[in-house]
């Protein structure tokens, strides 16, 4: 008899579950990207229940309610089809993206990219000054400041500092990394 019971219990047990997950799998929503003058790709990592889901354009992809995080999100520029330019963003900060909730039934608008802001961050090392570079999404998500293009990576800026009287004071090349 303790057998049965015990038999009946995991059909039950089992059968809860089926229902549960079924139940949890039809919940759906959309997430939309909005990333004005670009084109955008958003790579996002779900959590038990939700998938890898990568988000392109400005069309709405149905995927299951939930919380998602972002891996990886890239914004690229077409001149012409054989002409490009994208930037980055693989490790963050993400802002307001590094939590992207998806309720059941709604679409959810993500509003990424341009305008971008540039920051720079100056350090002082003895005689060595280092500049480096931040391009902000409006979203507050940051992106790489190396620009990838249809002819490979761009080469590194260079920099002169020049006097009113319009004498070059120092110049050199900033380097990635």
């Amino acid at each position: 008899m303790k057998y049965k019971i015990g038999l009946l219990g995991l059909v039950i047990l089992a059968a809860l579950s089926v229902a549960v997950f079924l139940v949890h799998a039809r919940q759906a929503g959309c997430i939309r990207i909005e990333a004005a003058g670009c084109d955008a790709d958003l790579n996002l990592r779900g959590g038990w229940w939700n998938k890898a889901v990568s988000v392109s354009g400005s069309d709405s992809v149905e995927v299951q309610a939930g919380t998602y995080k972002p891996q990886r999100a890239v914004l690229r520029v077409e001149e012409d089809s054989d002409t490009w330019w994208a930037i980055l963003c693989r490790r963050g900060p993400w802002g307001k993206l590094a939590t992207i909730n998806v309720a059941s039934g709604q679409t959810t608008v993500l509003k990424l990219g341009p305008p971008l802001a540039i920051r720079t961050d100056v350090q002082r090392k003895s005689e060595a000054v280092s500049i480096g570079l931040s391009l902000i999404g409006r979203a507050g998500e940051q992106y790489s400041p190396q620009v990838l293009s249809s002819d490979g990576p761009s080469p590194a800026p260079k920099l002169r500092i020049v006097a009113e009287a319009g004498t070059v004071l120092a110049s050199g090349q900033f380097e990635y990394g």
